[in-house]
């Protein structure tokens, strides 16, 4: 299997949620609605004890964090989309360089600066 079908997600713009993964447990949830960003933390994130998420100090189950604009610390995560190479992938998962969320979905799953993990999860 090519590493673009292996890493191909399925469904219709934009995705709903990507999960925050830690030791594969999710932790944290992004959302785009309505063009807004929506991040909050699962109840696991306090059971594993880990420090707060750059940008999210709040660590509480019912605080939500509401911004029109993609956080630092996910916007990070998303490969320049002026190199070639980031091109070509982008032009073979058919992806839009407006759809933040999709990009960190397919592209930004992995970073070598923190533990954590990125997955879609379907509606």
């Amino acid at each position: 299997m090519a590493l673009f079908d292996r890493y191909r997600l399925r469904y219709n713009e934009p995705p709903p949620t990507v999960e925050v993964l830690y030791d594969d447990k999710p932790v944290a949830e992004l959302a785009y609605t309505k063009g807004v960003f929506t991040f909050r933390y699962l109840p696991a994130f306090s059971d594993f004890k880990l420090a707060p998420i750059p940008g999210f100090p709040t660590i509480a189950l019912e605080k939500r964090y509401v911004r029109a604009k993609l956080w630092p610390f996910f916007a990070q995560r998303i490969p320049d989309k002026r190199r070639p190479e980031i091109q070509r992938v982008m032009e073979v998962l058919g992806l839009l360089e407006a759809n933040e969320l999709r990009l960190l979905a397919e592209l930004g799953a992995h970073s070598v600066t923190d533990p954590y993990t990125l997955r879609f999860r379907a509606a």
